[in-house]
């Protein structure tokens, strides 16, 4: 059986989602704390308290999400589990069955039929020869007359449709209980309540894998069998503690090997060729103070150690995988929580297409992954078998349409950012400074968390990008949000927000505009680790940021003269070339080089130098009276600072200056911090 559709309603962190899952393998991203891990949680919690395998595991699973508690058993706490507590929780999974699952309910009618009377009675997991003396009544007959016909009728809906459904409401103030087919559910708690001990149709991974050193103890038999039971899925995290268990109980005991006959030392074989390389299973043994051990040999340098030395994220792979290949059925379904967990990039690219090759396809599970990891993400992409879904927000978990991500990739890329970025965090905010990125994360850490923030050089090709993703935003494409902030120049933008591209714009010439924060910068300039030659008194700073600032004047006074004249230029430009014949480009070129020519000829070469300088002085005159007032507004801020650092020698580089100077307007919730967070937080919101 493997999962078709999810539904999920006012559970944790999720407000209101759905997904289909079409491929054996579905890999769900997005930032964190958006939910990922609530979804397989949530897919956990029915299974629990629906279709349970043992009797403990409704319970557990209710311990484990806080939802009630080892010492009040019988209270029960929906407001720990729902987003919002005067509302339903509400969990639903679809199944599809494959035909081999189809062919064994169809031949257990009878057990069915049992399951649901017991189920009716509150004894699902009571031994059946208690039942005997009550269907030998007449009430009992008349209840198993009853129970045989309506699953004779959901098994006959059910080889047709091959789905059964499990969906479970969990209302304010009263009990969980179920909305679907109690037949159904039956049917669902069969198929894995068949399995001996040894085998599960469900387990989850999660992500806190405590994995034990030293001595463990080895179990045998009844024990044992209580133990894997409850690992699978009830008390999952005790799976981490059973590794070495797991690997002595296979070697000693060839019933324990999985059906295709391969042993736990081929296994290892497997898993230490196919993504742990250069390591091999050297033997097992009782070692000299006692201990059982389990020898690992590096293949290069031929040191024989313990699986002890081995890396927890190493350990937790070969127990996942040993896991896959010796516990779940084929046709099962496994979800699995960041498995790149401790692990580097090398092997986290090779994760996804191990598990495909080597128990995916082979046994045809479905593996449901939650995963932060850009190596998994672009496997994602890669494999035939799987599916990519991002987590957007509370109600949005979207499957990622891989034409979607193409026509957003280069467009991300010509501002060096990447797709995975895009999937994985909450939202990539774009600067234009090439100090910005660390001067927001140093002033602004917790407001931007979640965000990736991203150095994109060039006025004109972020706006030409804003007007792309716009674009795409237009034709349908769905993604997180992308921002965008500008410098202010001498250009306001004419660009607008839309749903999914926001956009600022600083009212001061640049950010580092806002770093004329007297009471801040006077501090700083005045601190002797910070400068070589600090200054006396927040006076002297002023006087000294203000005759920086005003040394702008006779350039910016040249530049805006010089433009007044519009000459043209005849430099080649990317646009002259794009989707375009050789005829077109150069009769294109030509018409500019003739437009140029006819403004040039008007020139009055003899006077241009007087009448530039005369403008120029007219031009820094009026700048002058103007900058009286707003020159910590209108000067060039990034300038202004390198000039600082000239004229007062910092003792660092001058971005850590600037990393200084944010931190320390934090500390003190300066007017300009302040000025900054409101914009930020205004944007975020938007």
């Amino acid at each position: 059986m493997h999962i078709r559709k999810i539904w999920i309603k006012n559970f944790r962190a999720l407000e209101d989602i759905n997904a289909d899952f079409d491929g054996r393998v579905s890999v769900i991203v997005g930032p964190n704390a958006a939910g990922k891990t609530t979804i397989i949680e949530a897919i956990r919690l029915v299974k629990a308290l629906l279709a349970p395998r043992t009797q403990q595991e409704a319970n557990q699973v209710l311990h484990s999400l806080g939802a009630s508690s080892p010492h009040l058993p019988t209270r029960l706490r929906s407001e720990a589990i729902a987003r919002d507590a005067s509302k339903s929780i509400v969990v639903g999974c679809s199944f599809e069955l494959s035909m081999n699952d189809v062919a064994v309910l169809a031949a257990a009618s009878d057990a069915l039929a049992t399951s649901l009377i017991q189920a009716q009675g509150g004894q699902s997991f009571a031994n059946p020869d208690m039942l005997i003396a009550f269907l030998a009544s007449p009430q009992g007959q008349a209840m198993r007359s009853d129970a045989e016909k309506r699953v004779a009728a959901t098994l006959a809906r059910v080889q047709t449709t091959k789905r059964c459904n499990l969906e479970l409401t969990w209302s304010p103030g009263a009990a969980p209980g179920s909305t679907s087919d109690p037949i159904e559910i039956q049917c669902i708690a069969h198929l894995e309540r068949r399995l001996p001990p040894n085998k599960t149709a469900f387990t989850y991974f999660p992500a806190d894998r405590a994995l034990p050193l030293g001595e463990q103890p080895v179990q045998l038999g009844g024990p044992d069998a209580s133990a894997q039971l409850e690992s699978y899925n009830s008390q999952p995290q005790t799976k981490f503690n059973r590794l070495k268990n797991l690997i002595f109980s296979a070697s000693f005991i060839p019933s324990q090997n999985d059906e295709e006959g391969i042993t736990i030392s081929q296994e290892f074989e497997k898993i230490f060729s196919g993504i742990l390389k250069g390591r091999k299973l050297e033997r097992l043994e009782i070692n000299e103070i006692g201990l059982l051990n389990v020898l690992i040999k590096d293949t290069d340098s031929q040191r024989v150690f313990s699986l002890d030395g081995m890396s927890s994220g190493e350990k937790g792979l070969i127990l996942t995988f040993l896991l896959l290949a010796r516990s779940v059925a084929s046709d099962g379904i496994v979800l699995l929580d960041e498995p790149e967990l401790h692990l580097n990039p090398a092997v986290c690219k090779d994760i996804l297409p191990y598990l495909v090759s080597e128990y995916v396809r082979p046994k045809n599970l479905q593996i449901i992954i939650c995963s932060h990891s850009p190596e998994i993400l672009a496997g994602a992409f890669d494999s035939d078998e799987s599916s990519l879904f991002h987590l957007i927000s509370p109600t949005n978990l979207s499957k990622v349409r891989l034409q979607d991500e193409v026509n957003l990739e280069d467009t991300l890329r010509r501002l060096g950012a990447s797709e995975s970025e895009n999937l994985l965090y909450k939202g990539i905010i774009f600067v234009e400074g090439p100090h910005d990125v660390a001067i927001l994360e140093a002033g602004f850490g917790f407001l931007l968390r979640r965000y990736k923030l991203k150095f994109a050089q060039g006025r004109q090709e972020i706006e030409k990008a804003v007007r792309t993703l716009q674009d795409h935003e237009k034709s349908g494409v769905t993604s997180n949000s992308t921002y965008f902030i500008f410098d202010r120049d001498d250009i306001p933008t004419s660009l607008v927000s839309s749903e999914s591209v926001k956009v600022l714009q600083w009212d001061r010439r640049c950010l580092e505009n806002y770093f004329i924060d007297l009471d801040a910068i006077s501090g700083v300039l005045m601190d002797d680790s910070v400068v070589k030659n600090p200054l006396k008194n927040q006076g002297e700073v002023s006087t000294l940021l203000r005759r920086l600032a005003f040394q702008q004047l006779p350039e910016l006074a040249a530049k805006r003269v010089y433009e007044m004249y519009r000459f043209g230029g005849v430099g080649l430009r990317r646009d002259d070339l794009l989707d375009k014949t050789v005829s077109e480009i150069s009769k294109s070129l030509l018409e500019r080089i003739a437009a140029v020519r006819q403004q040039l000829a008007a020139v009055d070469l003899d006077n241009w130098r007087d009448n530039f300088e005369a403008e120029v002085s007219k031009e820094r005159t009026n700048l002058e009276a103007i900058w009286e007032t707003t020159w910590m507004q209108d000067c060039d801020g990034k300038r202004l600072i390198d000039d600082l650092s000239k004229e007062v020698p910092f003792r660092s580089k001058v971005k850590a200056f600037k990393i200084r100077l944010i931190k320390e307007m934090a500390l003190n919730q300066s007017v300009n911090w302040k000025a900054i967070e409101g914009k930020l937080k205004q944007l975020l919101a938007s």
